[in-house]
């Protein structure tokens, strides 16, 4: 009996340590910035999306990363490809999206993007991977 319960105490001790490394695992923040200072209307852009985690934290390739964006006189025209580089992670902590500005748009005004980033995240000790979605907001400049 007392081999049964030291057994059964051994394995909810040992559930217990694995569920605090998975909760240990802290999502990566998001900060997303404009390539350049300023576009002309009708013009493409860049969004520079950067994750910032921790050294055992990685960012995979799949299920794909989802970027939506809104703003008067944006519309968003996709992920750039950043399927590069070896293994099933991302090659840097960051990705590019790219945006158009409308060609109605006023010169000299500046636009409000919002937008989200769903994506997967990976701890490289314990092989646990969680998705959580990001909100963002940026601004663009309009020459």
């Amino acid at each position: 009996m007392k081999i049964r319960v030291l057994a059964l105490l051994l394995v909810l001790g040992f559930f217990a340590v694995m569920m605090q490394d998975a909760s240990a695992q802290s999502a990566p923040t998001v900060k997303v910035t404009v390539a350049k200072k300023s576009y002309k209307p009708g013009q493409t852009g860049t969004l520079i999306i950067k994750f910032k985690h921790g050294p055992k934290v990685k960012i995979p390739k799949e299920p794909p990363i989802e970027v939506t964006v809104s703003g008067d006189g944006i519309t968003g025209q996709g992920v750039q490809n950043y399927s590069g580089g070896d293994g099933d992670y991302i090659e840097s902590s960051q990705i590019k999206y790219n945006f158009k500005i409308g060609s109605s748009v006023e010169s000299g005004s500046t636009i409000t993007v919002s937008g989200t980033v769903k994506f997967g995240y990976c701890s490289t000790e314990t092989g646990t991977c969680k998705m959580t979605t990001k909100n963002f907001t940026a601004t663009v400049k309009v020459k």
